[in-house]
């Protein structure tokens, strides 16, 4: 699969690899995200150099520096010895063939030895201001670069001089691919089905770009990835997450489980899963704070634990959770077929909600290239305590407020959806009178296979 997008990421890089100074650069992103191929692209199509590249695995100490002599002979042809880490940065810094270093999988030095992370300080402090060599370190697991590099007791504290997220492809850029990818058979209905399940992972992407099939069939799709026995999204998320929650990881699974199937309401998850008060509120707050797996929604003005709502940010992480972890006893019987049957009858119900979620990042670029009536400042989903709600609300917090109720089909818009969308505005205003001199403006974003979302306003 070609190279997409990444542009400005690819443009702050390239200005900090051609500096004349001393750069040590940390490139966080979600697993799959292709932090490894951005820096494989820039350096071969931009940069034209050599570099070195470490992929670090949980190994012994020993082993791990065999294999860095055996890779340095490779790259050089000159033999080695390096007896610690402390060996091998003196080597980066004194020879004169390569100028960026970038090591994958930083957070692994963790199990071999966690010293290394003292080493590589005293070494960046001892060279920082001899150098102008660059040292790029890559990692997916977010909670142990929170504590490697901003942490203030840990030795890399502030030793970074540059630190980049590598977000999710955009929404042009995932039509650019699936056309790609299902030629002249592409429509939005595609582009919301996989938005819905796999959000804008690339390597996604190329999984389903390697069934080699230009005509979109749905159930092959999810009967490839992950209901049978060699699918390869099938155990996707469960190693990484096990990674990042270590002896949790039993309780966090049950919680985000229980998310995944709707039960999003603090109560609900607490009494699904047999909790105290005192304990969902820190398994919570670490998934949404730590983690940044979760994020809450509470009425507008309020953060009551009692009223808040809690949703699983990543669209395949929620699906993972709901659709396979779920069914994890059903897979271990091979009723696969009977599963994708399942998950295809429920599938609607789920993309209409992955929709809500698309509209909102539709309005989001719009906004950002003033497409839209007037430049709004604030947008969110509102939800009051006995469960009325308005799909999308924004307003520019001056003289406007637009209020929406998200659709997938246009024909289930009657009097009575539209009767009840009034009546909600109407109680959104009486509890916040602040927003009742505003212009006001309310109605319907449906599904358009064409323009992917339609505005009809009452």
């Amino acid at each position: 699969m070609k190279f997409y997008n990444r542009t400005k990421e690819l443009n702050i890089l390239w200005e900090k690899i051609s500096s004349n100074n001393f750069e040590f650069i940390y490139l966080l992103g979600k697993r799959r995200v292709w932090k490894t191929t951005l820096i494989e692209h820039l350096n071969k199509n931009i940069l034209n150099k050599d570099f070195l590249y470490l992929f670090i695995e949980r190994t012994d100490l020993t082993v791990f520096l065999k294999k860095l002599e055996t890779y340095i002979y490779e790259k050089t042809q000159i033999k080695y010895n390096f007896d610690n880490i402390e060996d091998f940065i003196d080597f980066y810094f004194k020879q004169n063939e390569f100028n960026l270093l970038v090591i994958d999988e930083f957070q692994n030095f963790n199990y071999i030895d966690k010293s290394i992370y003292s080493t590589f300080q005293k070494k960046i402090d001892q060279y920082q201001n001899k150098t102008a060599k660059k040292i790029i370190v890559l990692w997916s697991i977010q909670s142990m670069m929170i504590k490697i590099f901003e942490n203030i007791n840990e030795p890399l504290y502030k030793r970074s001089t540059f630190s980049l997220f590598l977000k999710e492809f955009d929404l042009n850029t995932q039509i650019e691919i699936l056309k790609d990818i299902f030629k002249e058979s592409y429509n939005h209905n595609i582009l919301l089905d996989i938005y819905s399940i796999f959000w804008w992972i690339p390597y996604y992407f190329k999984s389903i770009s390697r069934l080699n099939s230009t005509n979109y069939n749905f159930k092959n799709i999810i009967k490839e990835l992950f209901f049978w026995d060699f699918a390869v999204l099938k155990n996707e998320w469960k190693e990484i997450l096990i990674e990042e929650f270590w002896q949790k990881y039993k309780r966090f699974f049950s919680i985000l489980e229980t998310i995944s199937s709707w039960k999003n309401k603090r109560n609900e998850i607490m009494t699904s899963i047999w909790l105290w008060t005192w304990e969902i509120d820190i398994y919570l707050k670490e998934l949404a704070d730590i983690y940044d797996i979760i994020e809450v929604k509470y009425p507008l003005f309020e953060n009551k634990k009692n009223v808040s709502s809690y949703y699983i940010k990543d669209n395949f992480l929620n699906f993972w959770f709901k659709y396979v972890y779920s069914n994890k006893s059903k897979i271990e019987l091979w009723l696969y077929d009977y599963l994708i049957e399942e998950l295809s009858k429920d599938f609607e119900n789920f993309k209409w909600f992955k929709f809500e979620k698309l509209v909102q990042e539709y309005l989001i670029i719009q906004n950002q290239r003033w497409k839209l009536d007037f430049i709004f400042t604030k947008i969110w989903t509102w939800l009051d305590r006995n469960n009325n709600e308005i799909d999308i609300i924004y307003t520019d917090e001056k003289e406007n407020i637009v209020f929406l109720e998200v659709k997938l089909n246009e024909n289930r818009i009657n009097e009575s959806e539209k009767k009840q969308l009034e009546n909600n505005v109407n109680l959104f205003l009486n509890k916040n009178p602040i927003f009742k001199d505003k212009n006001t403006k309310s109605g319907f974003a449906i599904f358009d296979e064409k323009d992917l979302v339609k505005f009809i306003y009452l």
